[in-house]
């Protein structure tokens, strides 16, 4: 004996929609013996949404990481305390300034040395001014020597001529000697100056970095320990609020046209899988991932009292695109492109026909011409 029922097919889609999730009807699908597969057009409520997956963070979240490279001198906050703006959250050994720090100090050393008027860098310029001026002391005595044998004609005009250019050239060189001399002490001691500032920065940088909350929040994560060494690249520490938290999504590309600010958002965690909360999109960023074909989507989210998420918490999304009331639909399995078979009434024969679609979702499709609801669809 053959017993006929009524089957009743609950399809899922995770691409569009939850499980029960906005759409609170599934097809209904006879079968029994030889009856055809059929159903016919009705008027419901219908909602096209898009399905993206993400997770969840407290607002103003951030990783920090350190400026510059060095260890971890000392942690004053444990996973799970509240901080406030301000609050130190821990203190940096940094091996790079304490090495530009004792540079400093022997560039520093060096220049105070070079500026000393007996270092080997002045008594070399001083003896360049002493040579000098002993050239000149001797072409002086020279000249004069020559000046008077040409007044007693005893020497010829060129001898006296020379004896003067060589004079005057000597002059000229003790002048200059001199006068590099006095630029090399300016030189130096601005060297020393300079040298003595930077000294000066570097043992005011050469401190212990403490680093202090941005936010009056919660720490969610710390990744270093007293000791340890971290780089600029490296996060030690993850904050961020607990009064007001966001949604980061991922949509695939495909459906980035279906996307806006001030859209509803239906969310759905694993941690409360039969709580529904509400938010809207903040922002839809710009550039699609090359890894995964997908566009980011920050959102806000609502959370009643006494609801806690966890940072980094994975939840599933609608992004409401369309609502429409009262439409005229027929599940999606009966579709066929834009076509459907189906029977007139008074008509005993079956025909193809095209139909203009509307909102549709996973398993509805409104129908906006080409049916009535005293039509019988027929699945292919």
């Amino acid at each position: 004996m053959l017993f006929c029922s009524p089957i009743v097919s609950f399809q899922f889609m995770r691409k569009i929609a939850f499980s029960g999730f906005l759409l609170a009807f599934s097809s209904f699908l006879f079968s029994c013996g030889e009856k055809e597969d059929k159903t016919m057009p009705m008027h419901k409520d219908i909602t096209q949404a898009v399905y993206a997956s993400g997770k969840i963070f407290p607002v103003d979240y951030y990783r920090l990481n350190v400026s510059i490279p060095g260890y971890i001198k000392e942690i004053y906050v444990k996973v799970g305390d509240t901080v406030q703006v301000g609050e130190p959250l821990f203190a940096m050994k940094s091996e790079v300034s304490n090495l530009n720090v004792a540079t400093a100090r022997n560039n520093l050393d060096l220049a105070t040395l070079n500026a000393s008027e007996n270092s080997a860098y002045m008594t070399a310029v001083k003896q360049d001014v002493g040579l000098a001026k002993e050239k000149l002391e001797l072409d002086s005595t020279n000249y004069a020597r020559v000046q008077g044998l040409a007044e007693n004609n005893a020497t010829t005009k060129s001898n006296l001529d020379q004896a003067k250019a060589q004079y005057a050239a000597s002059r000229q060189n003790y002048l200059k000697a001199k006068s590099s001399l006095e630029a090399t002490r300016e030189r130096l001691k601005t060297e020393v100056k300079n040298a003595q500032n930077l000294f000066k920065a570097q043992q005011s940088n050469s401190n212990d970095f403490t680093y202090f909350s941005s936010v009056s929040g919660k720490v969610y994560d710390i990744s270093g320990r007293q000791g340890e060494y971290f780089t600029p690249q490296q996060i030690v520490m993850e904050l961020g609020r607990i009064d007001n938290y966001e949604v980061e999504l991922m949509v695939d590309e495909a459906d980035i046209h279906y996307l806006a600010k001030k859209q509803e958002v239906i969310f759905q965690t694993e941690a409360y899988p039969n709580l529904f909360l509400k938010g809207e999109i903040k922002e839809v960023y710009p550039k699609i991932s090359s890894s995964n074909k997908s566009i980011k989507v920050m959102a806000s989210i609502n959370l009643p009292d006494g609801i806690s998420m966890y940072a980094g918490a994975t939840l599933e999304a609608n992004i409401i695109n369309q609502r429409k009331t009262n439409a005229l639909v027929i599940p999606r399995y009966y579709l066929t492109n834009d076509s459907v078979i189906l029977k007139r009434k008074g008509k005993g024969h079956k025909e193809k026909v095209k139909v203009e679609l509307g909102v549709g979702n996973v398993e509805f499709v409104e129908v906006l011409s080409g049916l009535t609801t005293e039509d019988e669809v027929f699945k292919k």
